[in-house]
């Protein structure tokens, strides 16, 4: 699992919140610090065309892979922010699958009941995935994610990923609608461009 260390919207992508608040945003500048994910080594890492970095939009998600000391760093992403405010509400974070596994990080608002974790569910079924928070920071808490094979293959054919939390003033559920919309062609840019 990698350290977070968030973007300043290199994209900013949105599926819908379930209380609508979110839109999608055209893609901004890039940042100058490189996400930080799992990486290949190799004196020879290239990405296409002899480029530094790629930044690349399938649907709703966002590939974004660089060079950096040697190291490729590819992930794909996408953003929920407030349309008025244009304030993140929500991210998630996948590497490039490795193992058998594809993880990353989901960031959530500040606000929840961080000891009952998260909830996850593929076109509103359960996945069988209770998430826990590994810590909070200033853009808000972090929730560890960690797909299967058979989980990723199932998201590509599914609409939409839930992440489900509970609030922390009332118990109420605040719940965020990932699209999936483009999540095939992305996850398989970002395994292509991480070889």
């Amino acid at each position: 699992m990698s350290c977070w260390r968030p973007f300043l919207f290199t994209a900013v992508v949105a599926g819908a919140l379930s209380a609508g608040s979110v839109a999608a945003q055209q893609p901004g500048a890039a940042r100058k610090d490189a996400p930080v994910t799992t990486g290949q080594k190799s004196a020879a890492a290239q990405l296409p065309n002899g480029a530094s970095s790629i930044n690349e939009t399938y649907g709703d998600w966002v590939v974004d892979c660089r060079l950096n000391d040697g190291q490729k760093l590819c992930l794909l992403l996408q953003i929920q922010a407030n349309t008025q405010t244009r304030q993140r509400l929500f991210e998630i974070q996948l590497n490039m699958p490795k193992d058998g596994k594809t993880e990353g990080t989901v960031l959530m608002p500040f606000g929840l009941k961080l000891d009952s974790g998260a909830l996850l569910t593929l076109d509103d079924k359960d996945l069988g995935q209770s998430l826990r928070f590994s810590t909070c920071t200033p853009q808000g808490c972090l929730l560890p994610v960690s797909f299967t094979t058979a989980n990723i293959d199932s998201m590509k054919k599914a609409k939409a990923l839930g992440v489900a939390s509970l609030n922390l003033s009332n118990g109420e559920v605040v719940a965020f609608k990932v699209s999936l919309e483009g999540f095939a062609a992305a996850i398989a840019r970002v395994g292509e461009l991480g070889k």
